[in-house]
């Protein structure tokens, strides 16, 4: 049986960014389709906003730059490493201790910045504006910094090459509506110099690097999950979480299949490394085992979904449904992919997230 952890790690890192970019992007488009784009850019910017809450200033204390005299810059460079830990691509201009630069490159984040689609076609501007407005505006109000500014000055939903913006030090104090600004007319200026992020390889090695990657991508499919349930409710983000699980298990089958060295030929231990694959990438701890009559049993003993930050105590656990739905997810894919094959919840254990037997039928 092909064994996950074989690959190396920054390519099992990208490959669970990736899987994680898709199920999250997938959420956002079947919620628009479903709901209309108001209702999905309400929860993406509840996404950010509680992403910022619960990583903004533990980041900038983990990147060093707690002791960035420029609020102005000290935004910039956060942003800048922070989504490029994220595998995003991203650049970096100091105009002046008050006006830093950020800008998002494409290829465009959806579905991967590792396996870029056209879906960007399928969202408005206000997409983004919420995304910043989130985020980006809201950074001096936790720096305690009322004249921090963050204008936004080219968007690829509008046609623009990247997403550009810059961080502006007033100096003064805003109004809550000025601390984002549109500014399309500006653009990026003729002749910035723009730089890549550089983090210092003693601290951050490939393999942390790679990590992060990860992580960063899975976080956003918990914290969207949390915000689709307060937002729609229980019934409704179990309803689209099935679907985009299911969408994405569906366009990444051969992808996956073939990083993993998988044989073509179906099989019960074929469709235990696949699954088993999948969550590997995520960051999960697997465990698969071999039983009587050519079945296999997948285990997975801790879950990185479940210990995304909107799950943690004191709120309520990742939903038992939310878990009912990946299950019938992967039983749709194991139908198709492995035919003659089928999944089963497994019995007798302790409570774990996923506990299921492959076998033939």
């Amino acid at each position: 049986m092909a064994d996950p952890s074989r690959l190396p790690i920054v390519d099992e890192c990208r490959l669970g960014g990736s899987l994680a970019f898709s199920v999250d992007n997938a959420l956002t488009l079947a919620t628009i389709q479903r709901h209309g784009h108001e209702p999905a850019e309400e929860i993406q910017f509840r996404v950010l906003r509680s992403h910022q809450e619960h990583f903004f200033l533990q980041g900038l204390k983990k990147l060093g730059l707690d002791r960035e005299e420029s609020d102005a810059v000290r935004c910039a460079k956060f942003h800048v490493l922070s989504n490029h830990l994220g595998g995003l691509r991203v650049r970096y201009a100091r105009e002046s201790a008050d006006k830093a630069w950020v800008v998002y490159d494409t290829p465009y984040w959806i579905d991967s910045p590792w396996t870029p689609s056209v879906a960007v076609a399928a969202i408005r501007p206000n997409m983004l504006i919420r995304t910043m407005q989130a985020w980006h505006a809201n950074n001096g109000v936790l720096l305690g910094n009322p004249g921090l500014a963050y204008v936004q000055t080219t968007l690829v939903p509008r046609g623009d090459a990247c997403d550009a913006g810059y961080f502006l030090d007033t100096h003064g104090t805003l109004k809550p509506e000025e601390r984002m600004q549109l500014r399309f007319e500006e653009g990026i200026p003729k002749g910035l110099k723009l730089e890549a992020p550089a983090l210092d390889e003693k601290v951050w090695p490939l393999d942390r690097q790679a990590k992060a990657w990860r992580n960063f991508s899975v976080a956003y499919v918990g914290g969207r999950l949390y915000w689709l349930i307060r937002e729609l409710g229980e019934a409704e983000a179990v309803s689209l979480f099935e679907h985009a699980l299911k969408l994405s298990l569906l366009q990444f089958r051969e992808n996956l299949a073939a990083k993993l060295g998988l044989a073509k030929e179906p099989g019960p231990a074929r469709a235990a490394a696949l699954w088993a694959g999948w969550h590997h990438a995520w960051g999960d701890e697997v465990r698969v085992t071999p039983l009587e009559g050519g079945r296999v049993l997948g285990e997975v003993v801790r879950s990185r979904i479940h210990e995304v930050g909107e799950f943690a105590p004191p709120e309520a656990p990742f939903p038992r449904a939310l878990e009912d739905a990946a299950a019938r997810a992967w039983a749709t894919l194991i139908a198709y992919d492995d035919p003659g094959v089928t999944v089963e919840p497994g019995e007798g254990a302790p409570r774990l997230p996923w506990r299921f037997v492959f076998r033939r039928r």
